[in-house]
């Protein structure tokens, strides 16, 4: 493979990739009597993708409760349309099973970094164990 070959360059990277994933994004839809609602439509799902943390862990145990609070970054195929505030869902090693914890909910954070080769989507994971 020689550099500066971006579609080689991006094949090799996303043989790498370990993970799957679903987008969704909160839309208005109007109901009966032209009420508007809004709710999460899937936008993509089966994604491949790589899920790699950060190191900025922020959680914490109180007498209540454990408080989740962890940044990620979430590499995949720059050609995604990807949004701040968009959800995704991660399946860990194309594991489908909820009680594994295997199944990770993120909320995109600020503006993909978006490359030739891939980008990189900054999460968040603020949720209570």
């Amino acid at each position: 493979m020689a550099f500066g070959n971006a579609s080689a360059e991006r094949a090799a990277i996303e043989l790498t990739y370990e993970d799957t994933a679903t987008v969704s994004r909160t839309t208005s839809q109007r109901g009966k009597n032209n009420i508007s609602t809004s709710s999460p439509s899937v936008i993509y799902d089966g994604i491949i993708c790589a899920l790699s943390y950060t190191g900025s862990d922020n959680s914490r145990q109180t007498d209540a409760q454990n408080n989740v609070d962890y940044d990620a970054v979430i590499f995949a195929s720059p050609d995604l349309l990807v949004l701040p505030g968009d959800t995704i869902v991660v399946k860990r090693f194309g594991r489908d099973d909820p009680s594994s914890g295997r199944n990770l909910t993120f909320e995109v954070i600020g503006r993909p970094s978006v490359y030739a080769t891939h980008q990189e989507i900054k999460v968040k994971d603020g949720d209570l164990a």
